[in-house]
């Protein structure tokens, strides 16, 4: 009897963007195993349950989260809206949860620890000089990446390697990692990540057990995703 094709399908998301109706479908149209989030379960348990109160978070973690709230105002979306689909999609159709990040503090920390002040400071002028960048800007850093996303990491590599190093590089590894272990117990995983760790983890995720399928952001915000989803696994 042949072994069963292992599938990893992922599926590249922008937290900003109005796009809870493409990952639903990919959902109901997949019926994978599991559904794997760019999320540990303290932040998925956040946006299940807004309304709770949650201890002091760290700094790093608050900056990103308002600068990232600030540019989704401009979609008339709530950031994270895609994750909370997700997770609520496979909820209602008996799907297993599979949270692939390691935890926000544990990042975060690192970045406090191990950024240089003045790369600190620098990195915080950038930020806040991006909560006045015009939609249509915003338009343009997401196509310039969709067609040079190695060009745009190395960028970013080259201006902040300790940011790169931490954010992508590290949380690459960790979200791969887990998605190899949820091989051996999951056939069809459908894994829902930033468009930024795509290059990086279909890279290192690959093997002769493993079938990759990747469905970017561009996919999803043209509807273009349905040609991109592997074949249904012969029963």
């Amino acid at each position: 009897m042949a072994p069963v094709e292992k599938q990893v399908t992922l599926v590249g998301v922008g937290h900003v963007f109005d796009i809870s109706s493409q990952v639903k479908d990919i959902i109901a149209t997949a019926q994978p195993d599991v559904v794997a989030l760019e999320l540990d379960r303290n932040r998925l348990q956040a946006l299940l349950t807004p309304g709770e109160k949650r201890g002091n978070l760290p700094f790093f973690h608050t900056l990103l989260a308002s600068l990232q709230e600030r540019i989704a105002k401009k979609y008339g979306v709530a950031t994270g809206s895609e994750m909370k689909a997700a997770a609520q999609m496979a909820e209602e159709n008996a799907i297993g949860i599979l949270c692939i990040d390691m935890d926000v503090s544990v990042t975060m920390n690192r970045l406090w620890r191990d950024i240089p002040l003045r790369k600190k400071v620098l990195f915080m002028l950038s930020g806040i000089s991006s909560l006045f960048i015009s939609k249509k800007r915003v338009e343009a850093e997401i196509a310039s990446f969709e067609t040079g996303p190695h060009t745009y990491l190395q960028e970013m590599q080259s201006t902040f390697p300790e940011l790169y190093t931490i954010l992508i590089e590290k949380r690459n590894q960790y979200m791969t990692s887990r998605l190899r272990h949820a091989v051996d117990m999951y056939d069809r995983i459908v894994a829902f990540v930033g468009e930024g760790h795509i290059p990086g983890m279909e890279d290192l995720l690959p093997d002769d057990e493993i079938t990759v399928s990747v469905i970017h952001l561009s996919d999803l915000r043209t509807d273009k995703w349905k040609d991109k989803l592997p074949e249904p696994t012969p029963v």
